[in-house]
C-alpha cells in the first residue's frame, strides 16, 4: 500500500472516531449523564428524523396539570438497528420513558429506554452509538 493510501485511511479513522466523540459530547453538554428521570405519559407526536429523532410526551404533574416534554433520541439508523421504527409507537400510546434530564431544567431529556406495554427499546448508552 502506498504512503497516500495509508494517510487517507488514517485520516478517515480519526474522523470516524471524532464524529462519535462529538455526538457523545453534544449529549453530555445538554443532558445530565449522572441523573435519570422516569416519565409516564401519552405520546403526542413522534418526529422520526435525522440527525436525532424526538417525541413529545404529555405528562401529568402531581397537581393535575399537564406538561409536554420534548424527548430526544438517536438517529433513524441507530433506532432502526435497535428494532425501533416510525411505526413502533403512535400518538395516544401510553409510554414509560427513562431519560437523561436537560441540564437547564426544561421539560426535556435524552431517551435511554422507552417502554410500551411489554415492549422495551434501549435506545442510548454512553458508549456513543447515537
Amino acid at each position: 500500500m502506498n504512503k497516500w493510501a495509508i494517510r487517507f485511511i488514517a485520516v478517515g479513522g480519526f474522523l470516524a472516531v471524532g464524529t462519535e466523540l462529538q455526538a457523545h459530547h453534544a449529549v453530555a453538554s445538554a443532558y445530565d449523564l449522572n441523573k435519570e428521570i422516569v416519565l409516564q405519559g401519552t405520546l403526542v407526536k413522534l418526529n422520526f428524523a435525522n440527525p436525532h429523532s424526538n417525541l413529545h410526551l404529555s405528562v401529568q404533574n402531581p397537581d393535575g396539570t399537564m406538561t409536554e416534554w420534548v424527548l430526544t433520541t438517536a438517529s433513524t439508523q441507530v433506532l432502526t438497528s435497535k428494532g425501533f421504527n416510525k411505526s413502533s409507537i403512535k400518538p395516544g400510546d401510553v409510554l414509560k420513558i427513562t431519560a437523561l434530564p436537560a441540564r437547564n431544567g426544561d421539560p426535556a431529556g435524552f431517551i435511554r429506554k422507552l417502554e410500551l406495554g411489554d415492549r422495551e427499546f434501549k435506545l442510548f448508552n454512553e458508549q456513543g452509538d447515537n
